[in-house]
């Protein structure tokens, strides 16, 4: 008998194993699936297992990860599987191209089903994976439609995307949608332990990363990076003890950036504010959440006591609003202004 959910190799999302494996076994496996959560959840590692077990020379359902096949896959170099993104779209650009490209191109998409009609080569089926769907434009959305339809029977189907709202209508009501969630912070810890990671670096590589395993151990496995966060904290934190001009020259730095290209990095910033306020918030709320910054205890406990509920409220909400006004195209220097000048800690 087929044991369910063996090998996977994921942390969390269990239920998501359970359930393609169990449709693997009854031969009931949907023609396309549309994989959605937010970034290093999993999505893509799933897809991945999916399309291994769908060709495992093992045919238990489940992916041995140690046939020549699923090496193969791992690898990228099996013939009847086919993945594309907004990366290997980039690779195949010309010059500095693949740089200024914000959108999933038609040609992809045709590029990537183009062979989709003929049977497999070696495999049982044909897996086609295509991240970054919600980057599709109409056209190349359109051009897959029809594949969506009436796929081969042969053929598998996985799309995956960051922000399914974002995909159209007419794609997602032909996939068998599955939607992941963020893990449990104790599984992602205790997984960093089992790789050998110290167990105080796991519990805060796992409470930074917000339930996402890739992004937890992306911290774990690169110390520079951890420290250019704490120290990216230490300066939002110094904010409040600077003057007005030095906070205006901050500010003007940012703004540089962010018209510079560096949009990404502004709101990567903002997103680790707004959980330092979140930790203030909560604790001056008198709450049990599990804190984010869990190795600076001491001082959300500091901040909040001099801080209050209602302040800590307030500048959260500034913060959000600050990114929303940034992604609809607002004066950065203004926006990041008016956050400076509103935090509730400025002595």
């Amino acid at each position: 008998m087929t044991e369910i959910g063996h090998n996977w190799g994921l942390v969390g999302h269990a239920w998501a194993v359970d359930f393609l494996t169990r449709a693997i076994v009854s031969n009931q496996h949907a023609h396309a699936y549309l994989l959605s959560g937010p970034r290093h959840v999993g999505k893509n590692l799933l897809a991945l297992r999916l399309a291994q077990a769908l060709n495992c020379e093992q045919q238990t359902a489940n992916p041995c990860g140690t046939c020549r096949t699923c090496k193969r896959i791992a690898k990228n170099n099996y013939p009847d599987v086919r993945i594309a993104s907004m990366a290997t779209q980039a690779a195949a650009a010309k010059g500095d191209e693949g740089t200024r490209q914000r959108d999933l191109r038609i040609d992809t998409v045709r590029t990537w089903l183009a062979d989709i009609t003929l049977r497999p080569y070696e495999g049982r089926r044909r897996v086609f994976i295509l991240d970054d769907v919600e980057r599709l434009t109409d056209g190349a959305a359109n051009a897959m439609l029809k594949v969506l339809e009436e796929p081969p029977p042969y053929a598998t189907i996985l799309l995956v995307a960051h922000t399914a709202g974002d995909v159209m209508a007419t794609i997602v009501s032909r996939c068998q949608r599955i939607k992941l969630r963020p893990v449990e912070r104790p599984a992602i810890a205790d997984w960093l332990v089992a790789q050998s990671y110290d167990a105080p670096d796991a519990e805060r590589c796992a409470a930074w990363s917000d339930g996402m395993p890739g992004l937890a151990l992306r911290y774990a496995a690169n110390p520079d990076e951890s420290s250019a966060i704490q120290q990216q904290l230490d300066e939002l934190l110094g904010l409040s003890q600077r003057s007005f001009s030095e906070c205006v020259k901050w500010v003007e730095e940012r703004n540089k950036a962010f018209r510079a290209g560096e949009q990404n990095d502004i709101y990567a910033m903002l997103t680790l504010w707004q959980r330092w306020w979140r930790d203030v918030l909560v604790t001056a709320a008198g709450t049990h959440g599990q804190l984010t910054w869990v190795d600076r205890q001491a001082d959300v406990v500091r901040v909040a006591r001099g801080t209050g509920v209602e302040a800590a409220a307030h500048f959260l909400h500034d913060l959000a609003l600050a990114t929303k006004q940034l992604r609809e195209n607002a004066n950065p220097q203004l926006v990041l202004e008016h956050l400076v000048l509103r935090l509730p800690d400025r002595r």
